[in-house]
């Protein structure tokens, strides 16, 4: 057991992408190199998409050891994960799938293996005598993907793509060890920073595009390095309120590209009638901007919602949004945003802080959202959808 090294010559070299049928024990790959990491020596090599496959279908790539709930054996996919792996695999059918590294593990306490150097080709190989590859450390999601995509009736996975795949010798402490670091250590990217730099659905290609199109938007007026605004930012709101309105309310259902771009300059144009009579939704001074937010309750997130979901219901029953919107007008007294307006607390959008101050704050809950996008249908006369 363990890793060796030894040299010898072989007779024919037969590559990773070509070995792809009734893969058994002893098994080679070829040409891999060897690297330190977690205090011990590990494999890298290149599969391919077939490869991968063959081995699972041969029993020596169990799906097995992944330290996520999610996967645990005989589960079914569900939420977000079920969410990654249905988006892994519809990209790589389309074959613009981004994998990156792929990890699998050896146990060295269960498996015979041995590195050698074949003296002909110049190259280092892995022969696994006794063993079986699983998904301990990570990589599950991926792999799962890759399965699904070269299994698809479709058929328009490239089976031949190359995965560049890291092989870990880590008996079953460690490999846990190393799963969690890489589950647990270290921040993602927060959604409006990586929503804004790339659109993944056609709904958040509309969000950038009204954001970047629209005079009263922009990177000055929305935030996009976070989640949120501080109650002391001039901005109006973050990238990934108006993102997540756009997915989750907006009824147009784009489709191609002309659909997008006609989509968002429609929105663009009803956010121009918006900031007619509503000049918040515009740019705004810090003083400004913090007069306003302690007045209404107009650029809370849960608002934005609400005028998002109203805008499609204009969009899909063709009501001009410079109509619409002057039931809405802003007014000096009597404002329809008012913090006390008793409309907000009916929908149960308005509560009390829990501070025991008396101060009022909103709710940015899913039946609040629809509440929203209710109230202000009914103000203007709009026909929300029945799903809303």
């Amino acid at each position: 057991m363990g890793v060796t090294k030894a040299s010898r010559t072989k007779e024919t070299n037969v590559t990773v992408a070509e070995k792809t049928q009734g893969l058994a024990l002893p098994l080679e790959i070829l040409n891999v190199a060897q690297v330190d990491d977690a205090g011990g020596v590990h494999v890298e090599c290149q599969m391919t998409g077939a490869y991968l496959v063959d081995l699972h279908k041969s029993g020596l790539l169990s799906l097995t050891g992944n330290i996520r709930p999610a996967h645990m054996e005989g589960k079914r996919l569900i939420g977000k994960t079920k969410i990654k792996v249905n988006k892994w695999t519809s990209e790589l059918l389309d074959n613009e799938a981004i994998i990156g590294n792929i990890s699998i593990r050896l146990d060295p306490s269960k498996s015979v293996y041995e590195t050698w150097f074949d003296d002909e080709t110049g190259q280092t190989n892995l022969t696994i005598t006794s063993g079986v590859l699983d998904c301990a450390v990570d990589s599950l999601s991926r792999i799962k993907s890759i399965l699904a995509a070269a299994d698809n009736p479709l058929g328009s996975f490239d089976l031949s793509t190359r995965f560049q795949v890291r092989i870990w010798m880590l008996d079953d402490a460690l490999a846990k060890k190393v799963a969690t670091i890489y589950n647990t250590r270290g921040d993602k990217v927060n959604d409006s920073t990586a929503k804004y730099a790339y659109s993944e659905t056609k709904e958040q290609e509309l969000a950038r595009r009204l954001v970047n199109g629209s005079e009263h938007l922009g990177q000055d007026n929305i935030e996009v390095l976070a989640n949120s605004v501080s109650a002391s930012s001039h901005k109006l709101t973050a990238f990934n309120t108006i993102s997540r309105a756009i997915e989750t309310s907006w009824k147009g259902g784009p489709v191609t590209t002309a659909d997008v771009e006609a989509q968002s300059s429609w929105l663009i144009s009803a956010w121009d009638s918006l900031v007619k009579v509503r000049p918040e939704y515009g740019k705004l001074s810090t003083p400004a901007r913090q007069t306003q937010r302690k007045n209404t309750i107009a650029t809370s997130a849960v608002v934005i919602y609400g005028l998002v979901g109203a805008m499609s219901a204009m969009y899909t029953d063709h009501v001009d949004p410079d109509v619409a919107f002057k039931a809405i007008t802003a007014k000096d007294d009597d404002d329809f945003f008012a913090w006390d307006n008793p409309v907000w607390a009916a929908a149960g959008i308005v509560t009390p802080s829990g501070s025991g101050t008396g101060a009022l704050g909103t709710r940015n809950s899913f039946p609040a959202r629809r509440a929203a996008i209710r109230v202000l249908c009914e103000a203007m006369n709009l026909g929300a959808d029945e799903d809303d």
